[in-house]
């Protein structure tokens, strides 16, 4: 099995707008997918991240602290899955409830096993 990375990607904040009742929903269907890919074997990991932060950036001799973002759209979260190609995990995103939604983007990327490094 090979590992991937996929990147969550929102415009703001777009479960901010949801009533209780929606995020509920929401919560329930997401942890409900991560749940039956932790079953299968087929999810290592899965976070949200906070809407703060910044990007680093080398320029000039220096490292530049910001602007964080010069679009709307930002990671909020990943999963770190196993599968055994790049379609494979494709096929695993594409099964992510969020789509139902119709307001995010999964960046689906390959792990690159480099030797020495962890």
């Amino acid at each position: 099995m090979k590992e991937f990375m996929l990147f969550i990607r929102s415009e703001e904040e777009p479960k901010a707008n949801l009533s209780p009742e929606q995020l509920q929903q929401h919560i329930e269907k997401v942890g409900g997918y991560i749940k039956s890919l932790m079953e299968k074997g087929q999810m290592k990991s899965a976070q949200p991240l906070e809407m703060e932060g910044k990007i680093l950036s080398y320029k000039n001799g220096k490292i530049i602290d910001g602007p964080y973002n010069e679009t709307k759209e930002i990671i909020s979260g990943y999963y770190h899955l196993l599968a055994k190609d790049l379609d494979e995990a494709i096929e695993i995103a594409k099964q992510d409830p969020r789509f139902e939604e119709g307001i995010w983007r999964v960046e689906v990327r390959p792990v690159k096993v480099v030797e020495g490094i962890n």
